[in-house]
């Protein structure tokens, strides 16, 4: 198994992405100060999806679906992908 967090916040907030890799390096994953979410994703070394060529863009894939499905949208946003 890898295990992967998808971060994602709003672009309002200047500097959120160097503030928000700080705050999950640092522990501090209730992100109370910031206008964000982190989403957690384990995937087998044999998972598969269609034109997706390794694990991490699936995660991505995965973690953008569920930002999606939790209310973020794409614009005015920045996202990365942190494995753990």
């Amino acid at each position: 198994m890898r295990n992967f967090t998808f971060l994602i916040g709003s672009s309002d907030d200047d500097g959120w992405v160097q503030y928000l890799k700080t705050a999950y390096f640092s522990g501090d994953y209730n992100f109370e100060n910031y206008n964000a979410s982190a989403y957690h994703i384990s995937l087998s070394e044999e998972s598969k999806v269609e034109g997706c060529s390794n694990l991490a863009a699936i995660a991505v894939e995965i973690g953008r679906g569920r930002a999606m499905a939790d209310g973020w949208c794409l614009d005015d946003t920045f996202s990365c992908l942190v494995e753990e």
